[in-house]
């Protein structure tokens, strides 16, 4: 994750301290990235009332038959926050098909846990947006993946878009802070500006660009062309630059920080300067999945992240998250984390190394069947290439 806001200079962001080391009053800050305990994505259940072409998790209607009981679920929670993890992002599946999530989100709140949520905003009436607040909820992040006829054919659900805005403004009233999260996909990305304005229309307080994974459905999928990458990032700076009152981010391709360097260098060299530091500190995908973050799925099987699923490094219905984590007894655990990775050559001599740490490891595996070859989404290479 990225925080284009915060590398601009822009505005703040809390998470500074954990992502790019920069101490404030009262936070802790890690010695580096790679030290940090990680923000472990939860997938609570399979449910899903949507059938989205591009899901990750192959969400279904109904949930899968072995899901974590309650029980399984808190104990879950309690070995978190022993371990003292930054946040638990829930995600699904969606999140709210699981009748007894917010009962569980009190549990972990009442332990010290810090809870966002991913969404596809459809359930949040206002009845439910006030029990989310009441709860503890600190973010939630609505997926709106274009205007409302090219939102609802991706989401295979009439209705869907309107629906997803409403929930975006019932959170707005409980006063639970918002986010818009955007999978940039070839069906959509020219939707991308339109988004942008319900962002600015509704007041929503922060806007998330996702790259697309080819985990689950969204195997099914191509990406987008590496032009169309351009546009769009060039397209999110600018916004970023532009709307100071909105927390700008990008997910899931560690190449679109030294984008955002090179992009800077032709505008504020200065900037640019301060923005590789920041981006060095953080190391990209040195200090990603494996490391900075951590997925449990609703079964309890333990992954590298949300996307990785094809990759079981234990469960916790046999040993506790933070042992599993810490100990890394798992190979491929302990290769994401080596000093040295076996990155293809053109990763490991790109002078902007540093900045992305060798890029997503889980679409170069899903996309070229080698682990280690280079993430097809790298912006570095797409634009030497021009």
């Amino acid at each position: 994750m990225i925080n284009v806001s915060s590398l601009l200079g822009t505005r703040q962001s809390a998470s500074d301290a954990l992502r790019y080391g920069r101490h404030r009053s009262g936070e802790h800050t890690p010695r580096s990235s790679t030290e940090r305990r990680p923000v472990v994505v939860w997938n609570v259940t399979r449910a899903c009332n949507l059938a989205c072409t591009h899901c990750y998790a192959s969400a279904k209607r109904t949930p899968a038959p072995d899901e974590l009981t309650g029980d399984e679920a808190r104990a879950f929670l309690d070995d978190l926050a022993g371990y003292g993890v930054p946040a638990v992002l829930i995600s699904g599946g969606e999140p709210l098909s699981r009748p007894d999530l917010l009962d569980l989100m009190g549990y972990g709140v009442e332990r010290g846990l810090r809870f966002t949520l991913s969404t596809n905003g459809t359930l949040i009436d206002g009845i439910t947006a006030k029990r989310l607040k009441t709860a503890g909820l600190i973010y939630a992040g609505v997926s709106i993946d274009g205007p409302e006829a090219l939102h609802d054919r991706q989401r295979r659900e009439e209705g869907a878009f309107r629906a997803s805005v409403q929930g975006l403004r019932n959170l707005g009233e409980a006063d639970v802070r918002r986010g818009v999260r955007f999978t940039v996909t070839p069906g959509n990305h020219e939707g991308l500006d339109e988004v942008l304005d319900l962002v600015v229309r509704e007041n929503i307080e922060r806007f998330c660009l996702y790259h697309l994974v080819p985990s689950g459905r969204g195997g099914h999928l191509q990406d987008v062309t590496p032009e169309q990458r351009r546009a769009v990032l060039a397209t999110v700076f600018q916004f970023a630059e532009d709307h100071p009152d909105v927390e700008v981010l990008t997910v899931d391709n560690p190449s679109d920080g030294p984008a955002l360097v090179h992009w800077l260098e032709d505008r504020d060299p200065e900037r640019a300067v301060r923005c590789r530091e920041m981006l060095t500190w953080n190391a990209g995908s040195k200090g990603g999945p494996g490391i900075g973050i951590g997925c449990v799925d609703e079964r309890g099987l333990v992954h590298p992240d949300q996307f990785s699923r094809h990759r079981v490094l234990g469960s916790i219905r046999e040993e506790p998250f933070s042992q599993i984590w810490t100990e890394a007894k798992d190979p491929w655990l302990a290769e994401l984390r080596s000093a040295e990775r076996p990155l293809a050559p053109v990763c490991a001599t790109c002078p902007d190394l540093a900045l992305c740490g060798g890029g997503n490891r889980a679409r170069a595996e899903l996309a070229t069947g080698d682990p280690w070859a280079l993430d097809p989404s790298c912006s570095r290479v797409e634009a030497a290439a021009v």
